[in-house]
């Protein structure tokens, strides 16, 4: 009696085919997940102890943020503001990370999160059109029977 069952090489084969598909798909989702265009790059030096954006102005819209760690130490960058906040992983010394964040009209603050570093002067800020340096404000309104109130409230960015 002979056996039906397919030679290891053919099912070797079918596996790394479904292998590849399996990739091939998850690239293609990934990418139409970031279908939204950038609209800048802002390149960010980092060393002992200070942050060095190539501009403090953008436009609204996806931003990449090229961190490129030029000092001796691991340093991160982290941003908030405008309903963002968001960090880097720790970028080893001669090494570069990517950031792309959606931001709106506002300020927002830039920091590097590694304890103390910020404290030393590893800050920053950056800023959208509409915004008044330094600052970002929010605003609330707050409606009860017959009385409104417009609480608005400036609030300087936390690092």
């Amino acid at each position: 009696m002979t056996s039906m069952r397919p030679p290891r090489l053919l099912t070797a084969a079918a596996a790394l085919a479904l292998a590849l598909l399996g990739a091939a798909t998850a690239v293609v989702v990934a990418r139409a997940g970031s279908s939204t265009p950038v609209k800048a790059t802002v390149t960010i030096t980092e060393r002992e102890f200070r942050i060095t954006p190539s501009t403090r102005k953008t436009p609204a819209g996806r931003v990449r943020f090229v961190v490129r760690n030029t000092g001796k130490y691991p340093h991160a960058l982290a941003i908030r503001g405008a309903g963002v906040d968001k960090r880097t992983p720790t970028i080893k010394p001669g090494k570069t990370a990517v950031l792309v964040v959606d931001l709106r009209s506002g300020s927002y603050a830039l920091w590097c999160p590694i304890p103390g570093h910020a404290a030393r002067g590893m800050k920053s800020s950056i800023a959208l059109p509409g915004a008044a340096p330094g600052t970002t404000t929010t605003s609330s309104t707050t409606t009860t029977s017959s009385t409104t109130t417009d609480d608005t409230t400036t609030v300087l960015p936390g690092y």
